[in-house]
Formats: structure tokens, sequence, C-alpha cells
């Protein structure tokens, strides 16, 4: 029996896994640009967000919420907290939680890149028409949500509470 040939370099290029990955390197480089004048990695940014949004989750509860897991989540607030963004605090119902809630520092930083999100989201994208960019999405909430039973991590998105406001 033949052995099947070995897949090229060039064919390599086309898959959908590498083309992600890269592109997925490129958005964190134009974040980190964009928000150098802070120090804030893609990470971080998603932590102070779901914290601000969410107000005093626990790590395990931030971890699902990002589908990140519960180690890189404690590595991350540990850094935010040195910075002074955020406070980590034992449960008073569950010692062996610990609850996360922005700093007033935090709350200050996140309206200071309010700008620098926006324009990080229009670099990123700059490369689609408003259709493309919709669809771009919508292709990729259908990919997330079709394959997320074979994700290593679990991801359990909540709903914003301004969004549930209707606002």
């Amino acid at each position: 029996m033949a052995m099947p040939p070995i897949e090229r370099l060039d064919q390599l290029y086309e898959r959908p896994g590498f083309l992600l990955r890269r592109a997925h390197q490129i958005f964190a480089s134009i974040l980190e640009t964009e928000f150098a004048s802070v120090g804030l990695s893609p990470a971080q940014y998603a932590v102070l967000i779901a914290l601000h949004d969410q107000k005093n989750l626990t790590q395990g509860d931030l971890a699902l919420s990002l589908g990140m897991n519960k180690a890189s989540i404690s590595q991350i607030a540990q850094g935010l907290e040195r910075s002074g963004w955020l406070l980590r605090q034992v449960d008073a119902q569950d010692k062996r939680q610990l609850r996360l809630a922005l700093t007033t520092q935090g709350r200050n930083l996140l309206r200071r890149t309010h700008a620098m999100a926006e324009s990080t989201y229009r670099a990123q994208m700059s490369p689609l028409n408003e259709s493309e960019r919709e669809q771009f999405i919508v292709l990729l909430k259908r990919l997330v949500s079709d394959l997320e039973p074979r994700a290593r991590t679990a991801f359990q998105p909540v709903q914003s509470k301004r969004r549930r406001a209707g606002i």
C-alpha cells in the first residue's frame, strides 16, 4: 500500500488553523502596540473588561467566562494586582475561592483605554469592508459554537449586564 503524500508548506499556509493562529498573532501585536503606553496584553485587557462588566467574580467563574484555564487567570490576576488594577480577596462563603474586583485605578484605566480599544478594532478589521466584517464575525462565532465541545478549556459566555438591561 502506498504511503499518502506528505503535506507541503504551501498547503499548510492554506489551512484554517495556520491562518487563524497567524491572524491571532497579528491581532495581538496590533493590540499590544495600541496599548503599549499602559502595558496591557490582550489577556489582561479581557480580564479587566470581564471584571468591569460582571463585578466580583471568582477566578474560576472568570476563567469560564473567558474560555481560559484557571492557572492562566491566576497568573494574569496576580500581575494585575501587582499593578494596582484589581484586588483578589478570599470569598467569605468559600475560603477556597478568590473573588476578583477592579480597583479605582483599574476602572480609571479602562476609561483611558476605550479609545485605544476602538483604534485596535479598526486596525484589526481594516482589510475588510463593513459587510465582510459582519460576515467574518458570524463565521467565527459559528466555528467557535460548533467546535466548542472539542475545546480543551471550558467556555461559558455570560450575557453582559448592559445587554441584559437593553443598553
